[in-house]
């Protein structure tokens, strides 16, 4: 059989599908192994990172021993990427993030502070809410805050703050509507993150070159914890338009924010102002590699603090 070479993309997908440990033990992961043992074949099914060790197992067999059999390899390989995505699922939703939160109060911090609201209902679907979250959308549909589709309605009365600070879509209803329309918005985002699978720049994949232009593509959904710097561009009493940007080596990433979006004085102030750690969800508009680094513009889905 032929040895046909690995690409670079196919080995950073295995190894990002693999969180870059042994998909065996879970130490990390330094090489790829072909389950088959048929270097020709390159398909990523046929591909599984392993540590050295594990790596030696599997071309090892022992009469007297449990030996990784191909058939081993991939019942371990099934179940560990199973892991990994619902780890990821839930590292990236407000939901996911409650449910493995250590304790009670610190769940109390976790938000989507920021939801670009136009976008989410472009990309979320209404049949799929659960229950609970349709009771939510019933209600703020009977009460003309959305149409039937989730897109806002803006009351023909609603009042104009002299300052953006008070101006969210938020500030256009009344106390208790608001929260309730913060939280179906909630359980869009929750959902467009769950369906769009997000590809998450952990430390394996921030900052290095060669794994986001493996990985990531124009169209491509990112979630990503960081310290970000907001800067003010414009401001009108309405809004506050800002930069929000992030840097590591030699790879970049920047989306622009409204504060028309985000819910409550503490976002506007605090959480999305100045040097800030918070996590984004966004979606790749380009991947600019002209230059000496690499710069990913995006459209922001949402922005959360407390996310761990």
């Amino acid at each position: 059989m032929t040895r046909m070479p690995l690409t670079e993309e196919l080995k950073h997908q295995v190894m990002y599908d693999s969180a870059y440990v042994c998909a065996i033990c879970q130490d990390d992961a330094c090489q790829i192994h072909h389950i088959d043992e048929d270097h020709s074949n390159n398909d990523v099914e046929n591909l599984i990172a392993v540590c050295m060790k594990h790596h030696g197992e599997a071309h090892t067999r022992r009469q007297l021993a449990q030996n990784l059999t191909p058939a081993a390899l991939r019942v371990a390989k099934t179940r560990w990427h199973a892991e990994v995505e619902d780890k990821r699922r839930k590292a990236s939703s407000v939901s996911g993030q409650k449910s493995i939160a250590t304790s009670d109060f610190l769940s109390l911090g976790i938000a989507w502070g920021y939801i670009n609201h136009a976008r989410v209902v472009q990309m979320a679907h209404v049949d799929r809410l659960s229950e609970r979250d349709k009771q939510i959308f019933d209600y703020c549909h009977n009460r003309r805050i959305i149409d039937t589709n989730g897109v806002l309605i803006r009351p023909a009365n609603a009042p104009v703050a002299e300052s953006y600070i008070r101006n969210s879509v938020y500030d256009w209803f009344e106390h208790g509507d608001d929260q309730r329309l913060h939280m179906l918005y909630t359980a869009f985002v929750d959902q467009v993150s769950r369906i769009g699978k997000p590809i998450h720049l952990d430390r394996h994949i921030w900052p290095s070159k060669a794994a986001v232009l493996s990985l990531i593509q124009a169209g491509s959904m990112i979630f990503i914890r960081s310290n970000f710097y907001f800067k003010a561009i414009s401001e009108t009493p309405e809004n506050e338009h800002r930069r929000c940007r992030t840097i590591k080596g030699k790879v970049e990433i920047e989306c622009f924010v409204n504060t028309f979006d985000m819910f409550g004085t503490t976002s506007m102030t605090v959480s999305f102002t100045g040097h800030q750690t918070c996590s984004a969800l966004l979606l790749v508009k380009s991947v600019d590699d002209s230059g000496s680094k690499i710069k990913l513009t995006s459209t922001p889905i949402a922005l959360g603090v407390g996310f761990q």
